[in-house]
């Protein structure tokens, strides 16, 4: 297992990518996102190295990337998102998009999505409370459950974090748009990827010694 480190918003990753791809790895998992994610992309497509090695990248397919790279970016990157417009295509996702679209003019991405989910669950909260006092406001949240546009989630009682599913896909060029979007979408249910209550209570103990 090797490593190799670049600072935030490097713009040449090539070199990094070319020093990778001499060590031979059998698969390479980037833990970046955010300011270098286009960097790095573009780095992956300029080297070739998605057609010479497994690679995953969490926000490989999150829309906002891919839209902005458009052709730049390449094919064949594993990566995990919690909201695609595109999937899943229940009737509570494709009522959010069309919905968005009408106000907006183009299609939701994963900020609109977790938008979403909070005014919901703070008008269900509210509604099941019947009133704006913080602790029973938050008694009421603890393990409260809605449907939103990827289907039922749960905010969790024990550290108050949503339970929701992340969709596993590989970048693919469409011919329905001019951006490349997740495909062969595998669900990953929220409990069985999250860390459990009793696990979290335990860190937390820890971490108070």
């Amino acid at each position: 297992i090797g490593e190799s480190w670049w600072k935030v918003g490097e713009p040449d990753l090539i070199p990094y990518l070319t020093a990778i791809m001499a060590a031979k790895p059998d698969a390479v998992i980037f833990c970046t996102g955010g300011k270098s994610m286009a960097n790095i992309l573009k780095a992956i497509k300029a080297t070739g190295m998605a057609k010479k090695v497994a690679i995953c990248i969490h926000t490989a397919t999150d829309h906002a990337v891919l839209k902005a790279l458009g052709p730049e970016a390449p094919e064949g990157v594993m990566g995990t998102m919690d909201y695609h417009f595109y999937f899943p295509e229940t009737p509570e996702n494709k009522a959010f998009v069309k919905a968005f679209k009408a106000a907006y003019g183009e299609p939701p991405g994963f900020p609109a999505f977790h938008g979403w989910n909070t005014a919901h669950f703070i008008a269900k909260a509210f509604e099941k409370a019947g009133t704006v006092n913080t602790e029973k406001f938050i008694d009421a949240l603890e393990g409260l459950r809605i449907m939103s546009p990827v289907g039922e989630i749960e905010m969790r009682a024990c550290d108050h974090q949503v339970v929701e599913p992340m969709f596993l896909g590989v970048t693919k060029k469409s011919p329905k748009y001019n951006f490349l979007i997740a495909s062969d979408i595998v669900t990953l249910p929220g409990p069985e990827i999250m860390p459990s209550c009793e696990e979290i209570m335990a860190l937390r103990a820890k971490a108070k010694k």
